[in-house]
């Protein structure tokens, strides 16, 4: 089987989160959601080994964290801890030192996103084998205004032209490496992988993701994240876990 190495953000500060610790550290279910996420990257069957980027003094409480949880949670995936820089990009950066040089495929997952499930997670990668890079997406449900500074109305975008992009991101290796030592020789302003991809001038195609598959940010994102989670499980008996 080739290698797929997922490469799992979790620097982040969580303000917005409001508990006054890192979002990968906040509990649901008795288990952080960091915790919850390798999980379900261990039941996708289809990730090699992770690599978990957090803030550069967290990563021996990550370390410690992750053994006492890793027996219990995800036995088998194998995982590495990382420094992350200043920006998600200089954190991707940073974990892509770390990919083993046999791996084929690096999926980009956000450590706060545990709901992607399976079923993405093969569509992407079906997608990025057929293309070289997959992105996960749903339409955007919602009429969407491009506003300008004083909050005035100068464009609506078709709606059927737009989606909101998740996680997974999965990519070729050697394509995702190549595109960020490209932005680390020009350096832009992207706000995720595919944007790093887009640059090089490669196509991205967008793979069917699931609304379910949240990014926790708010309060009320765990809210949500409770009932997703009993889905989440439920999808993994469906798969004869």
């Amino acid at each position: 089987m080739e290698k797929v190495v997922a490469i799992v953000p979790a620097a982040g500060a969580g303000k917005r989160l409001g508990l006054g610790i890192n979002k990968a550290f906040a509990k649901l279910a008795g288990a952080p959601l960091l915790v919850h996420c390798l999980h379900m990257l261990e039941k996708t069957k289809l990730v090699t080994e992770a690599i978990v980027v957090l803030a550069p003094a967290e990563v021996e409480e990550g370390e410690q964290l992750l053994d006492r949880y890793q027996p219990e949670y995800f036995p088998a995936l194998p995982i590495k801890v990382v420094a992350g820089g200043k920006e998600r990009q200089d954190s991707v950066a940073n974990a892509l030192a770390a990919v083993p040089d046999d791996a084929a495929y690096i999926a980009v997952h956000d450590g706060a996103r545990p709901f992607a499930g399976r079923a993405v997670f093969e569509r992407t990668l079906a997608a990025a084998k057929e293309q070289g890079a997959a992105i996960a997406a749903v339409p955007v449900k919602n009429t969407i205004k491009v506003v300008d500074a004083s909050g005035v109305v100068v464009d609506t975008p078709m709606r059927s032209t737009l989606v909101a992009v998740q996680t997974p991101q999965i990519f070729r290796a050697s394509l995702l490496k190549e595109a960020y030592a490209a932005l680390a020789a020009k350096p832009a302003a992207v706000t995720d992988d595919a944007s790093v991809v887009e640059l090089l001038g490669h196509r991205v195609v967008v793979a069917q993701g699931r609304y379910e598959n949240i990014k926790i940010t708010t309060p009320e994102d765990l809210v949500l994240a409770e009932h997703f989670l009993e889905e989440l499980q439920q999808e993994e008996r469906n798969y004869g876990e």
